[in-house]
């Protein structure tokens, strides 16, 4: 007879089996709930070009309500025809696909629009303003407020027979092209009225630091050129580093199709015009462009805090605080600032004689260009070359409009000693990583899914091939171990956070978020190399601990056995006899 304790007992255990079974089910169906087609949809990467809920957009198809049979979307996942990446069986499974193709076909069409249709075929230029006035009121404002759109030469740098502008002369009249290619302007329609500035700031690569590493190009090609651009989610790139990069090549013809009214390459960026990134359109102001906030939207940041590092200088606080009482009217050539602006430094030269004029090649004296020389195990003084001499020579003389000389060099010189004193810890700690990976400590796994999606080659965070970037932002912090991150953050942030505190003049950057920062990594990433081999020493004591242990043991077993067999064979012996 069962005791009341034993049965208590055995329910008890039963309700608790009972209840970790359900638990376990109840997870298991809230995970499978997760993997849905949706979850997929966005995890998978497909939302990446085709969008939130599959709307599609900049040259990419809407795939909301498809009607592709599934035979025909899986043969586009695994084989697709356009610029589109393959996602083979090991990314997304045959199930995987079938749920995702499922989740398409419950999706809505896009949102039906709020605004009138835009009109068709082509109209008569002076129909631009009368219409947009209604529904797009401040482009017209800012557009005849312009040099532009005000009748006569305004600017004397211009010579265009044409002395009052429309719309028309740069979007055209023909209404549909217009609204299929979003309205497009690309950078050669304003070269035809400043082909010198075209000349400069696009064919001469007047604002991309000439070629990128490894000869990738401007800074449009340097974008998405470089290691698994094609597989970053689209508009991520979008979003965040496409738009910048656009200042300059992204409007080549190379990237169009006109038949398609689209750029073809792997952006989906639709709105592209260099001289706008400077000049916002449709006021496309002078005196917008000759200020440091023009800058701003791109030359900030953790990688290239110039505007920050302006900002907190001398020069900075004295524009701050006296910049709205100047006259920025002046050309650059006869600016009378009490100090320079991101523009009087870059864009003014002076020549032999001492008449200043300004040209939109910005690289003619930059040296030492976005500053990763050390990421390439490069620790050298490259400003002592004849070339980079004269790019010096060419700041120096614009330092003196306010200093001296000597003030001037000198204090650009004692700025490449402190450049090269971080790039020194960056080289010591490019060392450290190559020697655990030499040791076998770290494995190279930033490549296989360096965009969070595909199969891609595997590469150091030291070494790669000569003809990928050397410090693509994307790819670094992305699947990436301890030690590698502590390096990008060192060379990629904070070395280049000290690199250009120093030579905007703000001491803060210069040090403390800069040189300190660098030093606190490396600090880490020692003690992140120490625990490393300790723990490599730890799992080889335990190896052959285990191993020693294993074999004494199996050898005792061995004695044992062969004693008790000898013993055997002589009690059998005994018996025999």
């Amino acid at each position: 007879m069962i005791s009341v304790t034993s049965y208590v007992q055995t329910r008890l255990i039963a309700v608790l089996l009972t209840g970790v079974i359900a638990f376990g089910l109840a997870e298991a169906q809230a995970q499978a709930g997760d993997e849905g087609g949706e979850h997929l949809y966005i995890s998978k990467g497909c939302l990446g070009c085709h969008g939130a809920s599959a709307r599609g957009g900049g040259g990419v198809p809407s795939l909301a309500q498809t009607e592709l049979p599934f035979n025909q979307f899986l043969a586009m996942l695994r084989t697709p025809k356009t610029a589109m990446h393959t996602f083979p069986k090991e990314v997304v499974k045959h199930d995987e696909a079938v749920l995702i193709h499922d989740y398409l076909r419950t999706l809505p069409l896009a949102t039906p629009r709020i605004g009138l249709e835009a009109p068709t075929g082509k109209l008569p230029p002076s129909s631009c303003a009368e219409c947009h006035l209604r529904y797009q009121a401040t482009i017209v404002r800012q557009f005849q407020g312009s040099a532009m759109g005000r009748p006569g030469a305004q600017n004397p740098a211009v010579d265009n027979p044409v002395k009052m502008l429309t719309c028309a002369n740069c979007h055209g009249t023909d209404h549909t092209k217009i609204t299929a290619s979003a309205g497009r302007v690309p950078e050669t329609t304003c070269g035809g009225c400043h082909p010198k500035i075209y000349q400069e700031h696009v064919v001469d690569l007047g604002h991309s630091y000439g070629p990128g590493p490894a000869d990738i190009g401007p800074n449009w090609e340097r974008n998405i050129g470089v290691p698994h651009y094609a597989q970053m989610p689209r508009k991520v790139m979008e979003m965040g580093c496409d738009p910048c990069h656009a200042q300059a090549g992204a409007t080549a013809a190379e990237y169009w199709d006109d038949e398609q009214n689209k750029y073809i390459d792997t952006s989906s960026l639709r709105y592209r015009n260099g001289c706008m990134a400077c000049h916002t359109r449709h006021a496309f102001s002078l005196n917008e462009a000759r200020k440091p906030e023009a800058c701003y939207t791109c030359h900030m940041g953790p990688d290239h805090p110039n505007y920050e590092a302006f900002m907190s200088s001398k020069h900075g606080s004295i524009y701050a605080a006296r910049g709205s009482d100047w006259d920025w009217d002046q050309r650059l050539a006869e600016a009378e600032w009490d100090v320079p602006t991101c523009a009087y430094c870059h864009m003014l030269y002076v020549d032999e004689d001492g008449n200043r004029y300004s040209s939109h090649n910005m690289t003619r004296k930059i040296i030492w260009g976005m500053g990763v020389q050390a990421a390439l195990g490069e620790l050298a003084d490259i400003t002592v070359t004849e070339e980079n001499q004269a790019k010096r020579n060419e700041m120096v003389k614009v330092c003196m409009t306010c200093h001296s000389e000597s003030l001037a060099r000198g204090y650009l010189e004692s700025a490449d000693a402190h450049k090269l004193a971080g790039d020194a810890l960056v080289v010591e700690a490019r060392k450290i990583l190559g020697e655990l990976y030499d040791e076998g400590l770290i494995d190279p796994i930033r490549g296989p899914r360096s965009a969070g999606l595909l199969p891609g080659p595997e590469f150091s965070a030291i070494e790669l091939p000569r003809s990928e970037a050397m410090h693509w932002p994307a790819g670094l912090f992305y699947d990436v171990s301890t030690a590698e991150l502590e390096y990008f953050d060192m060379f990629f942030f904070s070395n280049l956070k000290s690199y250009k505190g120093a030579f905007h003049m703000s001491p803060d950057y210069a040090w403390w978020y800069g040189y300190a920062e660098v030093l606190g990594h490396l600090a880490r990433l020692r003690d992140e190399a120490k625990q490393l081999r300790a723990a490599a020493r730890s799992r080889y004591r335990t190896t052959t601990l285990f191993i020693i242990s294993t074999g004494l043991l199996l050898l005792g077993v061995g004695l044992v056995y062969g004693i008790m067999r000898r013993r055997t064979r002589q009690r059998s012996d005994k018996q025999t006899a």
